[in-house]
């Protein structure tokens, strides 16, 4: 088998935000992290799927497909055997436990956080994530500020909080992608962020016997783009336009939306339609071609 490389995800760690790269060789895996940040690259989606590998509930650590298997259905990240092994179905809430997996049964004995996730003003979301891998969570689904409100012994008592919080206060489980990316241009200011985030409390206050926690809010804003570059409102999103190839020096990664400037304009495009599959990647920038009133590089 030739050489080749997949985009198997991105993440956050340490040293900043990444993308996670899958050198393919001979049916084995070397797996790579990018860092991005005022870094210039190329990445150009090619034909052909692969497994994105696999994660540990136990752990919390990802590894490569071990079958470094190509994907025929266009429904799945993973192959089978690496489904079976990670084993997690998000609605959990909805099966009996003979239904869930070993592996999921104990991770949702774990303790949980309720959160709300802030992306712009009036664009607010409750959630739940254990409370080992809150952040992260955080920071895959790019939220701009977040107020940890609870933390509880089990998954399931922080899905009762998320689903009576969701209901009553009409909040959003789920934000699409477009959404936030419509939005991210716009300026936030901590004390309006506050008054949001205490307003809502405030609210949820009345709903349980446990009183939200006020204290646990944070500004995630340099996680994602350190040098706190200025986006401007001219930023072009090509994440429907881009024919799968983006290239540029990237500002930051808000989630799986990466934000690069070339030749002295900004672009936006979301990685979801990138991931698992074959791309060609360079640490170089290209010259690229643009019509900012059609949002097309090409």
């Amino acid at each position: 088998m030739s050489e080749f490389t997949s985009l198997s995800g991105y993440g956050f760690d340490h040293r900043g935000a990444f993308l996670r790269l899958d050198h393919h060789e001979n049916n084995a895996i070397q797996r790579e992290h990018f860092y991005l940040v005022n870094q210039s690259f190329t990445l150009k989606k090619e034909l052909g799927r692969y497994c994105t590998g696999q994660f540990d509930l136990k752990t919390l650590e990802d590894d490569v497909c071990p079958n470094a298997a190509e994907l025929l259905s266009p429904k799945a990240n993973v192959c089978f055997d690496c489904f079976d092994f990670i084993g997690f179905n998000p609605a959990f809430y909805h099966l009996e436990q003979h239904q869930i997996s070993p592996q999921q049964r104990a991770y949702n004995q774990t303790n949980h956080v309720v959160y709300l996730a802030y992306f712009a003003p009036g664009l607010v979301k409750v959630g739940i994530s254990s409370e080992a891998r809150k952040e992260h969570r955080w920071k895959e689904q790019g939220a701009r500020w977040v107020a940890h409100i609870y933390t509880v012994e089990n998954a399931y008592e922080a899905r009762h909080i998320e689903e009576k919080i969701s209901s009553k206060l009409k909040l959003p489980e789920v934000i699409l992608g477009k959404k936030k990316r419509d939005l991210l241009t716009v300026q936030l200011h901590e004390n309006e962020v506050k008054s949001e985030f205490f307003e809502l409390m405030n609210q949820i206050d009345g709903l349980f016997e446990h009183k939200v926690n006020r204290e646990r809010i944070f500004d995630m804003e340099a996680f994602y783009n350190p040098d706190r570059v200025p986006l401007a409102t001219t930023i072009i999103d090509v994440s429907e336009h881009s024919e799968g190839k983006i290239s540029g020096k990237c500002i930051g990664l808000y989630g799986d939306l990466v934000v690069f400037e070339n030749k002295g304009q900004q672009f936006m495009c979301s990685l979801k339609k990138l991931i698992s599959y074959k791309v060609s990647f360079s640490e170089e920038e290209e010259k690229v071609d643009f019509e900012p009133q059609q949002i097309s590089l090409f």
